[in-house]
């Protein structure tokens, strides 16, 4: 009788073949690739639909703020970056002027400032940005509110950007008053998309 080959004596003792290890292996590194992507979705979504109910809240708060002062609270471009407020007090996009809107908006809700300014968990920028166009009369009615977003949840909010979550009648009328690149709403420096300051002024 001739003796058994190894791959045999395992199947005889009830073990696995190499390959059958390997294959096993290779489906468990499969369906665990699955469950971490799926897990990063969730987590993501989770994180942007934070970031929207926060806009929510905020937007409901200025419309409060609206109905007291017949205006919005006149603050440009509060886009904060510092981990401090106070830091940055004379350019453009600073903690300094999300401080403001806390302040402007403390009858109504409570916020801190610096969670406007640290939106993010990775250095994308994820801040929320805050504008109503300086002038008298009627820019000061207007206003307009957004967060970038790790997904697409702002395809369909009537905004100009993708990929931000937008609000505010200040987005809804350069939306409707220009066309392209002109539409945009957000402050951008000059030196990099001019034509992103033509909307700016809600004119």
């Amino acid at each position: 009788m001739m003796g058994l080959t190894t791959d045999q004596t395992n199947k005889a003792n009830g073990g696995f073949t190499i390959v059958e290890l390997l294959i096993v292996i290779v489906v468990i590194g499969i369906l665990a690739a699955i469950v971490i992507v799926a897990f990063n979705g969730v987590t993501r979504s989770a994180r942007d639909g934070a970031r929207v109910s926060k806009v929510k809240a905020i937007e409901k708060a200025l419309e409060r703020y609206f109905l007291a002062n017949n205006r919005y609270p006149p603050i440009q471009d509060a886009h904060g970056f510092e981990s401090v407020c106070g830091t940055q007090t004379v350019n453009h996009g600073h903690c300094d002027r999300n401080q403001e809107l806390a302040t402007a908006l403390a009858p109504y809700m409570r916020i801190d400032p610096l969670s406007l300014s640290t939106a993010a968990p990775d250095s994308v920028g994820r801040n929320y940005y805050y504008t109503s166009p300086p002038g008298p009369g009627s820019s000061h009615k207007m206003y307009g509110l957004m967060i970038y977003l790790e997904g697409s949840g702002g395809q369909n909010d009537g905004g100009f950007h993708d990929d931000a979550y937008e609000v505010g009648n200040l987005v809804g009328h350069c939306k409707n008053a220009y066309a392209g690149a002109l539409r945009d709403w957000h402050w951008a420096s000059t030196a990099i998309v001019p034509t992103y300051t033509i909307c700016h002024g809600g004119d």
